[in-house]
């Protein structure tokens, strides 16, 4: 089986170790892209080595709504610049989290705003986070009508899953399908399209089972594939190269 994880965090710390390692492991047992997301300066920086490295790499860039107090105008001219060379293939990840609100909301708003319009200036696809602010992550996107984009790591209820697929945005489904509580999200997982499907690790954070409690890495990707195409009643071969294809899709093949 080929397969994509479209969303983790390879510049982390978790990972200065052995990241090396957790790139080539992945590699060699079957995935053929990854996408490593960059939340501030220094990582993309890392991230940009890596795809220079590894031809299967891509990176974004975008400040997360935990960080959106720091999004200032140094950091939307960065953006600006990379998004302009085209050095990032989406904008991400942004949007809202109020269930930490480690931001003022007015912040994390005026954050995602400007970053979404950074993303429709460019023609760049946008990787959505929302926790606990689904209305108003809706409200935005709808005001913002016509980017294109995925809701990274869906945890959300069917009144914002119908809107994301009404918008024609990507649902990417993370370890959290293989959780025995998880049963809700499961019925969305049967739900989603199977042409608007991605899935990610969002590693190093929730490790799908039997590694649950463990630093996830891109690899276990495959964990989540195989849960989906149970829950599918699916091929998992079959619905793997689809998820791929629709990652290549909205990101295009990679420049690096």
């Amino acid at each position: 089986m080929e397969f994509i994880d479209s969303h983790c965090h390879l510049a982390m710390d978790s990972f200065n170790d052995d990241r090396n390692e957790v790139i080539e492991r992945f590699f060699e047992e079957g995935g053929i892209s990854l996408l490593s997301v960059s939340t501030n300066i220094d990582e993309f920086y890392l991230n940009k080595e890596l795809c220079e490295k590894y031809s299967g790499i891509y990176t974004s860039l975008g400040w997360h709504p935990h960080d959106a107090k720091i999004f200032g105008k140094n950091e939307e001219d960065f953006l600006k610049n990379v998004a302009e060379k085209r050095l990032i293939t989406a904008i991400g990840e942004i949007g809202l989290d109020f269930y930490y609100d480690n931001s003022p909301r007015e912040e994390q708003i005026r954050a995602f705003e400007i970053q979404l319009k950074i993303a429709k200036k460019f023609n760049l696809p946008v990787i959505i986070h929302t926790r606990d602010a689904d209305k108003e992550t809706a409200s935005i996107l709808k005001k913002h009508k016509g980017i294109k984009g995925v809701i990274h790591c869906f945890t959300s209820g069917e009144d914002f899953f119908n809107t994301a697929v009404q918008l024609d945005f990507y649902i990417s489904f993370s370890g959290i399908i293989t959780f025995p509580k998880a049963e809700e999200l499961r019925q969305l997982v049967k739900k989603t399209p199977i042409d608007r499907v991605f899935f990610e690790t969002d590693s190093p954070y929730l490790s799908p089972v039997p590694y649950r409690g463990k630093r996830n890495e891109p690899l276990r990707v495959k964990y989540t594939i195989e849960k989906a195409a149970e829950i599918k009643g699916m091929n998992v071969e079959n619905l793997s190269n689809i998820a791929n294809q629709n990652f290549f899709n909205l990101f295009g093949k990679n420049s690096f």
